[in-house]
């Protein structure tokens, strides 16, 4: 690597001293890249042809090998990224399967398609109260509090405990979206969105205890308590491991999408 760098500053110099000529060096500079990359050293490689291109402007043909060369290291690197890539994929969705049994998608509820566990469905959920999982194809993940009852709680956070362990979310203001309220036929209905990690730690919380009795404190103007279905507390705990999956995926995808860009950039006449 000190020989490359050397060569790369002696470069410029060479034009000030008699020696060898802009051809000669041209020529003895990319004849080390060509031994270089048969020796697989692909970044002293490219160094090298980077220096040759920068430096020596004039000598058209060493700069067009060198050009050929670089993009031909450049195609292998992006093939090979593309390669592993796709292996990536194909093991991040292989683990996705197992955690979707309990989840299907819909695109009823809105534009975007998103994942609702099969005890969660609204028409399983109609006059319940229950804290909701709600989960998307991009892996964005959060939960809801949803109370249904005779009176108005008024509620914006809620506490999640068992023994003397607990976690409390941020309050909510109500605004009409994230957190709203409505009667029909004198049945109040109250629904808060902890949106952008206002859950405050719940649905960690949650998601380690499920297998403990959980209770759920809705809190606001009054108050009101309910003890956590098992399927609930799974819901959320599912819905939490398949959001980082998915985002992983979604990572992934762009990735390749990117790579592919690369790759037709790097084709003759791509750029």
């Amino acid at each position: 690597m000190r020989r490359i760098v050397f060569i790369i500053i002696l470069l410029p110099a060479l034009f000030t001293f008699c020696g060898p000529t802009p051809e000669e060096i041209a020529s003895n500079a990319f004849t080390r890249a060509q031994k270089l990359y048969e020796a697989k050293q692909f970044n002293d490689t490219k160094l090298l042809l980077d220096s040759i291109i920068e430096n020596l402007p004039g000598q058209i043909e060493y700069v067009t090998r060198s050009e050929d060369l670089l993009r031909k290291i450049n195609t292998s690197e992006q093939e090979q990224n593309l390669i592993f890539l796709d292996s990536l994929l194909q093991a991040k969705e292989e683990e996705l399967k197992p955690l979707m049994k309990n989840f299907r998608k819909s695109n009823e509820y809105g534009a975007k398609e998103i994942l609702i566990h099969k005890r969660q469905k609204p028409e399983n959920s109609y006059g319940r109260t229950f804290i909701r999982a709600h989960l998307d194809m991009d892996g964005n993940f959060y939960i809801s509090s949803r109370y249904t009852g005779d009176y108005w709680l008024h509620h914006n956070q809620i506490k999640v405990y068992y023994n003397k362990k607990s976690a409390t979310t941020e309050k909510v203001k109500e605004d009409g979206f994230l957190n709203r309220h409505f009667e029909d036929n004198g049945t109040k209905w109250e629904v808060v969105n902890y949106k952008d990690g206002k859950d405050n730690g719940v649905i960690d919380f949650i998601a380690a205890n499920y297998d403990k009795s959980l209770k759920v404190q809705f809190i606001g103007k009054k108050y009101y308590y309910i003890v956590m279905e098992k399927f609930d507390k799974e819901a959320i705990r599912d819905a939490n491991e398949i959001s980082f999956v998915l985002k992983d995926i979604t990572h992934i995808k762009q990735e390749i999408k990117n790579t592919k860009y690369q790759l037709s950039q790097l084709k003759p006449g791509g750029r």
